[in-house]
């Protein structure tokens, strides 16, 4: 349906006023161009993206594209819009469950591939911050279309207590490092193609350790940090910065004993998960690991160069030990 307004910032004025926008100023998502964005990738506007039952909607390739521009997308974006809105509409995402949960979680897009490099994504210094326009579009305009075409609007469908910024914005595009496999590889996308992972996830918390030059004392302060998050989901993302990498690279560790020792120094026992007023069915004695295996942890290295700040990345509290949403990986499509 055609909107008909004076001028663009009327139109930008008419989407707030009918609930399209996120709280910031959209791009007026005008026929011509979605048309344009549509036939760069030779996408057919009645495609249909993905189902949500339960609200009885269906997100077809033309409302992914309307948001895509309102976000401020360029059409190269566009195939990476469309696998992160796959991604967030398959059954195992549940999208319904974290965008309408107290909770407040963000779909994290996490990008894998050749794609970071070629469209210019961010995957350094203040990666998941401001100043690149891959990274905060494609964040954005996922956001938008959970918003209009799912209908997760705050104070309506959305109930979120808090929520976090990543509501906005969330995408961390995975940098690829001389002699280790990337998270991408480990999920099994191909190394010459991209893909995206999208994740319910809590705001990242930092890890920021400036003295250990040994890995078992880095190990010791991501525990720390990790102990404190919700041992919750099917799994949870360490985003280790350079400096830390050169630590466990220096000392030969690799993914896998990374991983290993993770999962072992993040496992709590009952009294301590009381403590935080979770998971009453737990004996005080009876160890709980942070996600149900070693799979779980996941590991991706970006950040920029300078300073030894990492982060973790929980999952959303309401995925209940990986039931209630698992993060779902698509191809983007090579158009």
């Amino acid at each position: 349906m055609a909107h008909q307004v004076e001028s663009e910032i009327d139109a930008i004025g008419y989407a707030y006023d009918r609930g399209w926008s996120d709280g910031l100023p959209v791009v007026p998502p005008t026929r011509d161009r979605i048309d344009r964005m549509l036939a760069a990738h030779g996408v057919e506007p009645g495609r249909e993206i993905g189902r949500v039952p339960e609200r009885k909607r269906t997100v077809t390739a033309e409302l992914a594209a309307a948001n895509a521009v309102m976000a401020g997308c360029t059409d190269a974006l566009f195939p990476l819009v469309l696998a992160a809105v796959e991604a967030v509409l398959d059954p195992a995402f549940n999208i319904v469950g974290p965008s309408a949960s107290t909770g407040g979680a963000a779909p994290l897009v996490i990008v894998h591939g050749p794609v970071v490099a070629t469209l210019g994504f961010n995957a350094e210094t203040a990666v998941l911050g401001a100043g690149n326009r891959s990274n905060l579009t494609l964040g954005r305009a996922l956001n938008l279309v959970i918003r209009n075409g799912v209908g997760s609007v705050p104070g309506d469908l959305d109930r979120a207590t808090v929520a976090h910024a990543g509501r906005i914005a969330y995408c961390l595009p995975e940098a690829r490092c001389a002699g280790w496999p990337t998270q991408g590889e480990e999920l099994g996308v191909p190394g010459d193609r991209s893909a995206v992972t999208v994740f319910a996830a809590e705001a990242p918390h930092s890890v920021a350790d400036h003295v250990n030059d040994e890995p078992d004392g880095l190990i010791d302060s991501f525990a720390r940090v990790a102990r404190t998050t919700n041992y919750a989901g099917a799994a949870i993302v360490f985003v280790i910065c350079p400096e830390h990498r050169s630590v466990f690279t220096r000392a030969g560790w690799t993914r896998d004993t990374i991983r290993d020792a993770l999962f072992e120094r993040t496992a709590a026992t009952g009294r301590e998960i009381h403590a935080t007023g979770r998971h009453d069915d737990l004996e005080p004695d009876e160890r709980i690991t942070l996600t149900p295996d070693r799979g779980g942890i996941w590991i991706v290295f970006a950040g920029g160069s300078a300073g030894g700040h990492s982060a973790i990345i929980p999952s959303w509290l309401g995925a209940g030990r990986g039931v209630g949403s698992r993060p779902v990986t698509c191809l983007v499509s090579q158009s």
